[in-house]
């Protein structure tokens, strides 16, 4: 029987209690008063990833809530499983993974794909060495033949993750929307404070990021409202070749951001067998696969679960993407806030959960949620994924205390980062041209170990809306805690006992001078101060205007 994702069990869900349970999408909701859903239970995390930005997307559009006000409606009572499958039932056939007409995320011309070899369906995971990888026996850290035979839930999770992250796959091979392994960020509301909070059922994470009609209808493209319009698969390729232009936001309904087709695939199914992801087993399974090259090539979108960036103001946003080690709190000013005239800006989910649904919901504690892969163009060198405070003031003046309050400790922690470096070559090496290696992880240091206390930090502001002066002791309060981390660093990277000679002199004077920035003593020291709008220290004042006096003399 053809597995129907809208019907068919093919979703791994965790509950509360730690079980697992195998189903379609409308157990989502099912025992959310006693062990509800919390979680997706999928065998690989970019699996998770892809299934829960499918399920957003499912049920944008099976809703399709009018406005903010009917959004609301279903937070305060979601839908039961029942009214889920109802809902669902309304969307035209289009989730038929392995049926006779148009099959979920396949190219619905089968004629066309005759002619081509039959791929490994290993290579549909985007790590996966590729064909000229293992013909060249390359394929050191990553083996092929990991994965042999998939079944058609480990089939699906496969697809949609490609064809939502799909990365520069060689000639005519097309990104995704957001290009090859973009960032995601997702709402993710907690229950309780953010002191105690836990993991709300799934539903309300999955909600808190749907999109409704009324912000459908302010972007271009959504009088494109055929069944086609909206899952592309339902209709003959719009492919890339030479002379057709690229699939634009003009060009198809905004649900098509969540359900784009960059890559022309065709599933081969090939009787019973065990999984080697999931270990199920299942009568129809997949070997292999085909595929042609010039699929839907998309540009110039803005999908809403992802953060955009651009060179210059008069420059087209681009999405971000995931880099190495993943966002730290460094990335969490433009991950969170929208500037006036800004190079960077958050996700739309970001942005309107904030504006309205933070209040809408009363939530006291919420994440941000971010995850994607780290590529290196064609190459996957990692999944990156990280959780952090989503925090919003009561009103527009605290919001801008909080914007102006994480620049100041950001700009102020990434000074300090570089001085670090900078003192750091001075005490181990006689110019500081000769420094070897890759420095930068003494700059992440200073990072990760002063995540907590900008975190706490803002949580303070965020609550108390403090005056001047306690926002000054605060700053200088975080000032401290970056001093103490950083001498630590410099310590354990520049110990006295490995050096000699002349090298200790210099190492004092190194670590003097770095002592310094934390004092105001110092150029790098007054740009300190004057990231953390912090007035410089008296003494230092009456020190610069002798010298100056002195000069003049």
């Amino acid at each position: 029987m053809p597995l129907d994702l809208l019907t068919g069990s093919w979703i791994p869900f965790r509950r509360r209690s730690g079980e697992v349970v195998w189903g379609s999408p409308s157990l989502l909701t099912d025992g959310i008063r006693d062990d509800p859903v919390i979680s997706i239970a999928a065998p690989r995390p970019d699996f998770t990833g892809a299934v829960q930005e499918f399920l957003i997307g499912l049920l944008s559009a099976s809703f399709e809530v009018k406005d903010e006000t009917a959004w609301r409606l279903l937070w305060i009572t979601p839908p039961s499983s029942a009214t889920l499958e109802e809902r669902f039932a309304t969307l035209p056939p289009a989730f038929n993974l392995d049926c006779d007409g148009p099959r979920f995320m396949q190219d619905i011309t089968a004629s066309d794909f005759i002619d081509s070899d039959p791929i490994p369906i290993e290579q549909i995971l985007i790590e996966a060495p590729g064909e000229q990888t293992a013909k060249l026996n390359k394929d050191l850290f990553i083996k092929r033949n990991r994965v042999e035979r998939l079944s058609r839930p480990a089939a699906a999770m496969a697809l949609i993750t490609l064809q939502a992250y799909a990365p520069a796959g060689g000639q005519g091979h097309r990104t995704s929307i957001r290009g090859g392994g973009p960032l995601t960020t997702l709402v993710n509301p907690l229950d309780g404070r953010s002191d105690g909070a836990i993991e709300k059922p799934l539903w309300y994470k999955l909600w808190a990021n749907v999109s409704t009609v009324a912000e459908w209808k302010s972007l271009p493209g959504w009088k494109h409202d055929g069944p086609s319009d909206k899952f592309p698969w339902l209709a003959p390729t719009r492919v890339s070749t030479k002379g057709n232009g690229p699939t634009t936001a003009e060009d198809a309904h905004p649900l098509q951001a969540y359900f784009g087709m960059p890559r022309r695939i065709r599933l081969e199914f090939a009787g019973p067998g065990r999984c080697d992801l999931t270990g199920l087993d299942d009568e129809q399974t997949v070997l292999v696969y085909r595929t042609r090259n010039y699929g839907v090539e998309y540009s110039g979108w803005r999908h809403p679960l992802s953060p955009y960036y651009r060179t210059k103001l008069d420059q087209p946003w681009l999405p971000v993407h995931g880099q190495p080690g993943g966002p730290s709190w460094r990335d969490w000013i433009s991950l969170m806030f929208s500037q006036p005239n800004s190079l960077r800006e958050p996700a739309t989910v970001v942005s309107r959960f904030k504006l309205d649904r933070a209040a809408l919901t009363g939530s006291s504690a919420v994440r941000l949620h971010a995850f994607g892969y780290d590529m290196d163009n064609m190459k996957a060198r990692g999944w990156v994924e990280s959780q952090r405070p989503l925090l919003f003031a009561e009103d527009t003046q605290g919001n801008l205390l909080l914007l102006d309050t994480a620049k100041a400790l950001s700009d102020a922690a990434d000074l300090i980062a570089r001085e670090l470096v900078s003192a750091g070559k001075t005490a181990l090496f006689h110019r500081s041209e000769d420094a070897r290696g890759d420095l930068s992880q003494y700059r992440s240091e200073v990072w990760d170990g002063s995540e907590s206390a900008f975190f706490d930090v803002m949580h303070r502001v965020a609550s108390t809306n403090p005056d001047v002066d306690e926002l000054n002791t605060i700053r200088l309060a975080f000032l401290k805690h970056l001093e103490v981390i950083t001498l630590g660093i410099f310590d354990r990277w520049c110990p006295m006992a490995a050096v000699s000679g002349e090298n200790v002199s210099r190492l004092v004077r190194a670590r003097f001078t770095l002592v310094n920035a934390f004092r105001g003593r110092s150029n790098a020291g007054g740009k300190v101060f004057e990231a953390l709008r912090l007035p410089v220290p008296e003494s230092v004042v009456k020190r610069g205007k002798k010298q100056r006096l002195q000069e003049a003399s």
